[in-house]
């Protein structure tokens, strides 16, 4: 039976690597706004079955529970940001099926730092075991064919680099689906030269009061772990441990992030990556140019700097 609570009526979907977890930091601390905690659920995307297993989101109930202690009569706005789902050919019509009135903010970055920088990502959770991203790249075809699959690998859609940026066909999908009143989007490049406004921006769209934020302070900079055996046992543990670690996920997404910065601090240390080859990185902006073309008619923007 379905739990008698508040319904998400929300989504921060996606881009990956663009912002996400930093607006939904900044519009979780608005008093008019619950947000979840994990803030990446998975839920809505059945065509990404694995990644449901990651805080075991197997039933509508298991998945509401997350939003049981949401006040519709204070929380205006109650929300998620699970970035698969803009990849996910799925999940905004299962959605809008739940929700109609669910509304969508996306945020989209420079397809060639997003790929480089989901590769690095899922190397920190032991999800991708190719060091090398240019050699992960050519292995797109063989692993799309089920072939060199990490043994980790919860989140197998995101070893597909050019799915993850394929921002125009995910646009044109999302677009199709839900009226312009009801999405947004934002570039990170906007985000990060003026936070604020794109912070007001969205605050506006969820249909809230002005709370008057002035502070944005950097949220989820890149990391790693200061030892290989502290961060396999955190996010691939041995099997008779992972149900334990499992219920530990979820009991630290739901810290505070004043308490998960220390115990990142204490775990992982800032660790920028290696800036990819120049010939690597003109053969990635080729390849994407034609999508990126695409993207600038749906938005109407310029974004030569993509290209």
């Amino acid at each position: 039976m379905m739990l008698n609570m508040s319904k998400p009526n929300f989504f921060i979907i996606g881009a990956p690597k663009s912002g996400t977890t930093a607006l939904a930091h900044y519009l979780s601390e608005h008093p008019q706004v619950y947000f979840s905690k994990p803030k990446e659920l998975f839920y809505w995307a059945d065509d990404h079955p694995r990644a449901r297993t990651r805080y075991n989101m197997f039933a509508l109930d298991d998945y509401l529970r997350f939003f049981e202690t949401a006040d519709s009569t204070k929380h205006l706005a109650i929300g998620e940001g699970s970035t698969n789902y803009l990849q996910s050919r799925t999940a905004v019509s299962h959605i809008l099926k739940f929700n109609p009135a669910s509304k969508f903010i996306v945020l989209l970055r420079d397809p060639v730092e997003v790929a480089y920088g989901m590769h690095g990502e899922l190397l920190r959770h032991y999800f991708e075991d190719e060091s090398n991203f240019e050699v992960a790249w050519a292995l797109q075809q063989r692993r799309a064919s089920g072939e060199q699959i990490p043994p980790k690998a919860v989140m197998e859609h995101q070893l597909q680099y050019s799915d993850v940026i394929d921002y125009a066909s995910q646009l044109s999908r999302l677009f199709a689906l839900v009226p312009p009143e009801q999405r947004k989007v934002f570039l990170f490049d906007d985000f990060t030269s003026d936070t604020k406004r794109v912070y007001r921006d969205s605050v506006e769209f969820l249909g809230l009061t002005d709370d008057g934020r002035t502070d944005f302070p950097r949220v989820n900079p890149a990391r790693q772990y200061r030892s290989h055996l502290i961060g396999r046992f955190f996010q691939s543990p041995p099997a008779f441990i992972e149900p334990i670690m499992k219920r530990f996920r979820v009991w630290y997404a739901s810290q505070s992030e004043s308490l998960k910065e220390i115990v990142g601090k204490t775990l992982s240390r800032e660790e920028p990556r290696f800036p990819l080859r120049e010939e690597f990185k003109t053969e990635l902006r080729n390849v994407f140019r034609p999508n990126v073309e695409a993207v600038e008619k749906l938005l109407h923007v310029n974004l030569a700097v993509w290209k």
